[in-house]
């Protein structure tokens, strides 16, 4: 992706995680200790079946090691900060999905590099290990996740009635912010996806397709409430493309993976929005019908 663009994905998300942020309160956070067991193996879950279905759809489709390889740096990846706007737009339990986020973004420049060279070795019989600059990473949690949410749960505190009013509005130009993201991704790079627009399309939406059936599935066995699992499932498809597209840089070379990349964010956002929404729209009339 342009620079120019890859810059923006920053900004993008922390307003919305600051629209996020403005629907959390610290009470929220109680709930999440009913699950000691449950957010740990959600976040190691994510990691392992991830990097099974990124080596897998590279093997049985044959796919060229530079698109293989950027299947892999992104299930090594941790959740995406969006994951959290997901789960809002689906009415998830929003406490619940930005715990796993954090813990998975926290872990992230240990895991990163060994599930990455994991899957390298596994399914791309390659022996080059990777780094990650912590300092990077553990930067881009803060400034991407943290700090917004806070600043959104700051500002439910100071002005509750104002939050309440626009809270629709808010929300609204949050999607049109990642709509707009997702339109100059796709322009930007137009001319590597009409080249090979079946291919990385269908590899895309399958990858995609497979982590959230993965997710589903996982979802089914603890004892989750429909609120808990629209919470989790987001973190399985949704993962961090910064931190997938610096360890390109170091591993693979940017170039070899960066069009996937960009095209596999684009189908998720376009996949993962409409999903998200259908959910809410789902819901509402159901207790509607009530």
């Amino acid at each position: 992706m342009s620079p120019w663009i890859e810059s923006s994905i920053p900004f993008v998300t922390v307003f919305v995680m600051l629209i996020v942020g403005t629907d959390l309160r610290l009470a929220d956070f109680q709930r999440v200790r009913r699950y000691p067991v449950l957010v740990p193996g959600i976040v190691c879950a994510q990691w392992v079946l991830l990097i099974g279905i990124a080596g897998l759809v590279g093997r049985l489709l044959d796919l060229p090691p530079g698109m293989t390889g950027g299947a892999i740096l992104l299930a090594a990846a941790p959740v995406a900060a969006m994951s959290g706007f997901y789960t809002q737009l689906a009415g998830g339990h929003l406490a619940l999905a930005v715990t796993v986020a954090a813990m998975s973004n926290l872990l992230a420049p240990i895991v990163t590099p060994v599930a990455a060279s994991l899957g390298f070795w596994l399914f791309l019989d390659s022996d080059k290990a990777m780094e990650l600059p912590m300092l990077k990473v553990a930067l881009q949690a803060i400034v991407g996740l943290l700090l917004p949410l806070l600043a959104g749960m700051l500002l439910r505190h100071c002005a509750p009635r104002w939050v309440a009013r626009w809270r629709g509005s808010l929300q609204g130009i949050a999607i049109g912010a990642v709509i707009a993201l997702l339109g100059a991704v796709i322009i930007d790079q137009r001319e590597a996806i009409r080249e090979q627009f079946v291919l990385l399309f269908g590899v895309s939406l399958l990858f995609t397709l497979a982590t959230l059936a993965a997710g589903w599935a996982v979802l089914r066995l603890p004892a989750c409430s429909t609120e808990d699992r629209h919470g989790l499932l987001w973190g399985f498809p949704a993962r961090n493309v910064a931190v997938a597209t610096l360890a390109a840089t170091s591993v693979l070379g940017k170039a070899a993976v960066v069009t996937f990349i960009a095209v596999l964010f684009a189908t998720q956002l376009t996949l993962l929005l409409s999903l998200a929404l259908w959910l809410r729209k789902r819901a509402r009339s159901s207790s509607g019908s009530v």
